[in-house]
């Protein structure tokens, strides 16, 4: 059967990317939890998206399952290894990544959705690197010291300078996710415009704000995606080029791993144009590790280690989450991003709607790679849980649309309702 289309509301839209203009660390409000724009958001639009996705046309995916234990591993770890005193800290991070997947699944749940959540991002870039350009002709986080003294409290950072510019932040908690966010959506927008023109000007602007950011990992996650799109329009009628991509980057790791003392060292040394930002962050990674060895299933929850470092910064999202959750939380979002990135049984048939599917799946690979080198918090741990969801609708679509057509679609061997279904290729 069918599934009902219909795009998402102005409202929906709008609560969905309000959360990138307020910085997280600023804008809040206290109530017993902290509550910042984004969670507000996704809060009022929780229940109804939960109860579009419970109605038994919607078809289900593994994600659906695995992004649910995310949340409840989350939750359940933080209060066994922290005590009942971070059950809001995780809950909050559980609400931000597994919240905007489920708002997305339900509320976006097909090509006409995506395309809504990508144009509701353009407005919300243009004020972004308005204000990132005010940020860098003021010599200082302008933006972010003015929230600040609205909101009666201090400012969080201090000018951060590369090239002799300061880092812009604009309406971010940190330069390097201003310069995430823009890569993001410049991946978005490079495989969802349909024009030249459209192309690139919000293309064009997305590398503007991450250029301003001055953030290296971000900078080459930008040419990466760059690359990875021009190779997917060169091979676009070819059915085996993300399988070579997948060998390519398999064949790499496992070279690393074997020829390099140090593989984790030589990835994160060339995910970074400066080298001692390489080495800082190399100098995270055999401080973090460790811990993480000390208690790899549950995590330390949100406990100080008595060490400046790993205490102050850990600027890779892996670390940070192996650190408070555990391995098994790494290996669920692992699992995750991939299930909805799976190929289905028959390939989708709009080549507007295939070409949307490539630039949500480009996200996630992105967000994963440059998790490498960086932490995400606040908005953006948001937006990688929409992108997600958005990237597990389009698979659903699609496989509902191969069963409508008479190809068999498998059923998952585990359900959570009867309508839980994942396919085989």
């Amino acid at each position: 059967m069918s599934e009902e289309k219909h795009t998402p509301n102005l409202a929906t839209r709008a609560l969905c990317v309000i959360g990138a203009l307020f910085p997280g660390g600023i804008v809040t409000i206290n109530a017993g939890v902290k509550l910042t724009v984004g969670r507000i958001g996704l809060l009022l639009l929780l229940a109804p998206a939960l109860a579009a996705l419970a109605n038994s046309s919607r078809r289900k995916i593994a994600a659906d399952l695995w992004v649910l234990v995310i949340a409840l591993w989350m939750i359940g770890v933080a209060a066994y290894a922290g005590g009942s005193e971070n059950l809001s800290s995780a809950g909050a991070q559980a609400l931000e990544f597994s919240g905007g997947y489920f708002v997305a699944r339900g509320l976006f749940s097909d090509p006409a959705g995506a395309r809504a959540l990508v144009d509701a991002l353009k407005p919300i870039l243009v004020v972004v690197v308005l204000l990132a350009l005010v940020d860098t002709a003021s010599g200082r986080p302008f933006v972010h010291e003015t929230l600040a003294r609205l909101a009666g409290v201090g400012p969080m950072l201090t000018p951060d300078f590369r090239m002799n510019l300061v880092r812009a932040v604009a309406t971010f908690d940190h330069p390097i996710l201003l310069g995430s966010f823009c890569t993001i959506a410049g991946v978005l927008f490079m495989n969802a415009e349909q024009t030249r023109g459209g192309w690139l000007l919000w293309v064009g602007l997305s590398a503007a704000g991450c250029f301003l950011a001055l953030s290296s990992a971000p900078m080459l996650s930008l040419v990466i995606a760059l690359a990875l799109f021009a190779y997917s329009r060169a091979t676009e009628q070819q059915s085996w080029r993300w399988s070579l991509i997948w060998f390519v980057l398999t064949v790499s790791i496992a070279t690393i791993f074997l020829v390099t003392n140090h593989p984790v060292g030589w990835i994160i040394s060339h995910l970074t144009f400066d080298p001692v930002s390489g080495y800082f962050r190399l100098m995270i990674w055999d401080r973090a590790l460790p811990m993480i060895g000390d208690r790899p299933i549950t995590g330390h929850a949100f406990a100080l280690f008595n060490d400046y470092i790993l205490d102050t910064t850990v600027d890779s999202v892996w670390l940070v989450l192996g650190l408070r959750y555990g391995v098994p939380l790494i290996v669920l979002l692992v699992l995750a991003n991939v299930a909805t990135m799976m190929p289905t049984p028959r390939p989708i048939e709009s080549l507007a709607d295939r070409r949307m599917a490539t630039g949500f799946s480009m996200a996630l690979f992105l967000f994963m790679l440059t998790g490498f080198t960086v932490h995400y918090w606040h908005y953006l741990w948001i937006l990688w849980g929409l992108c997600l969801g958005v990237r597990g609708s389009l698979r659903a679509d699609a496989l509902a649309q191969a069963a409508s057509s008479g190809v068999k679609v498998f059923a998952a061997p585990m359900e959570l309702t009867r309508a839980v279904r994942i396919s085989a290729r």
